[in-house]
């Protein structure tokens, strides 16, 4: 049995579908006789039915008093006695009309094209002629969303986002199933239960710039990384902190918020190094809001400045009704950008995980918004298959040893954790472009191709999508970004690559 067969028969778990590896392995496992590959299959079988009888435990966790490195939001808006009136501003039509050029700089007019601005795919959007060419059924199959577009999906990836947040300690239920409430679409009806928040509190603001958190962690605390006093510098006057968690404090703060959960048996499995770094940014802006990027990352201008210029707004009359702009607010919960977008590179699906990918070292949002939590839950399901995966490895290493297959034995025994799950689907960008997708599916019927070739912001309800330029500036000639002089540019990222050696592959 193949290896992409094997992890195959893993994608009916609770809270799946589940994403495997990007590129999977072709050859089988062992090249051994049938009756071998049928006592593989059989492993397989049993595996597989063992682990869907013993499904998940529900253990909500307690605090367990650590020091918070910066004030948590939620402890302000659960606090019976905070009043704080919250105004949603109207958004600023005028900002709707197409530019009559990418930014007003005269070395590029009428970069932008206009024709199709606002139109979603269904009232007839069509790709600019930028050079796109039809990726076909290969691109096609690398996005493991999980569901169909339609109704019947829909309704399928809120019930997984609801049971998985009905998984994860008690203090997260009332923040994490409001906001699903809030999030789901009007033209569905009752796509998840009402939960409103607790008596006597109010709805946090739903602007990511209300929550002024600039996190990055490392192993430690470098002060003498200039890149880091940019950010803090450059952010500062409006209000921004940095909150910066070493190895030992990222431990800490996921236990305060995760323990005894299906989080924390994640956190725990996993080997330190990148696994847990792209589980921590997922889980930052979860529950405290802000913005995450790497320690290697350079902001170019202030956060509070991202995504200003050129910005194009999606009609949403076909998901939201004709009155849609009444209820958008000014400033939107989630701010990513684009990180790869395949023209034409021949072997692209060689290189990136994704012909069209979501950045993953700059990322920001509001607490609790859907994208993050499906983020986590992808997290933990990946985590799940890798244990199965490593589970039916050592049974099968001492059938084969018993069976005085030394040799056989010995090739499983080398093959790792990366041959299961590599490190771009268990936690990177390509398992964090799926929760991305996902959520413009679900909510706004909005599929990859329509960021195809953005050269401008474009707001998608309270999403934000920055083009290719606005954190990956200049890169793979194919992709299409401009320079870190453009007036997209806002974060320059030096690949500093230490995960590399990281450890991906320890056991």
């Amino acid at each position: 049995m193949s290896l992409s067969s094997f992890l195959d028969t893993l994608r009916s778990q609770r809270y799946a579908l589940l994403p495997t590896n990007s590129s999977p392995s072709s050859p089988d496992l062992l090249k051994t006789s049938s009756s071998t590959k049928k006592k593989l299959f059989q492993a397989t079988a049993i595996g597989l039915v063992l682990l869907v009888i013993t499904g998940y435990t529900l253990r909500p966790g307690g605090k367990n008093g650590v020091q918070k490195q910066v004030v948590d939001p939620y402890d302000q808006y659960t606090d019976p006695n905070f009043h704080q009136p919250i105004s949603f501003p109207d958004v600023d039509v005028g900002s709707e009309e197409p530019p009559t050029s990418s930014s007003g700089n005269p070395s590029r007019p009428n970069q932008i094209d206009t024709t199709n601005w606002g139109l979603t795919e269904e009232m007839g959007w069509r790709p600019s002629n930028v050079g796109l060419k039809d990726l076909g059924e290969v691109a096609e199959g690398r996005y493991r969303l999980g569901f169909e577009a339609g109704e019947d999906g829909t309704r399928e990836y809120y019930q997984r986002l609801y049971d998985f947040a009905l998984s994860l300690p008690m203090p997260l239920h009332s923040p994490l199933l409001s906001s699903l409430f809030y999030h789901s679409p009007p033209h569905y009806d009752a796509v998840v239960p009402s939960y409103p928040l607790s008596s006597g509190t109010r709805r946090p603001p739903t602007s990511m710039i209300s929550y002024k958190y600039i996190h990055q962690t490392d192993k430690e605390f470098n002060p003498d990384n200039d890149l880091t006093k940019i950010w803090t510098e450059m952010n500062k006057p409006d209000g921004w902190e940095l909150n910066f968690l070493d190895d030992n404090q990222a431990h800490e703060w996921m236990l305060k918020h995760f323990r005894k959960s299906d989080v924390s048996w994640a956190w725990d499995y996993m080997h330190r190094g990148v696994l847990k770094a792209d589980f921590l940014r997922y889980l930052l802006p979860l529950i405290m809001g802000g913005v995450y990027s790497d320690v290697d990352t350079q902001p170019i201008r202030p956060i509070e400045q991202w995504g200003h210029n050129s910005v194009e707004y999606l009609d949403l009359s076909s998901t939201d009704g004709q009155s849609w702009k009444s209820k958008l607010s000014t400033n939107p919960a989630v701010i990513v950008g684009v990180d790869v977008d395949v023209h034409a590179y021949e072997g692209w699906e060689n290189g990136w995980p994704r012909a069209l990918g979501i950045c993953q070292w700059t990322l920001s949002s509001s607490p609790s918004h859907p994208i993050f939590l499906d983020a986590v839950r992808r997290v933990v399901n990946a985590t799940r298959v890798v244990e199965t995966w490593e589970n039916w490895r050592s049974a099968e290493i001492e059938k084969l040893l018993g069976e005085g297959r030394e040799g056989d034995a010995q090739e499983l025994q080398n093959q790792h954790r990366d041959m299961a799950m590599n490190v771009m689907e268990w936690t990177g960008p390509g398992l964090f472009t799926d929760s991305v997708l996902s959520f413009l599916l679900a909510r706004y019927n909005v599929t990859w191709h329509r960021l195809r070739g953005l050269n401008h912001p474009l707001r998608i309800g309270d999403v934000l999508i920055l083009p290719i330029t606005g954190f990956s500036p200049g890169g793979q000639p194919d992709f299409g970004a401009e320079g870190p002089d453009s007036v997209q540019a806002n974060v320059l990222h030096n690949f500093r690559g230490s995960w590399k050696g990281d450890g991906a592959r320890k056991k």
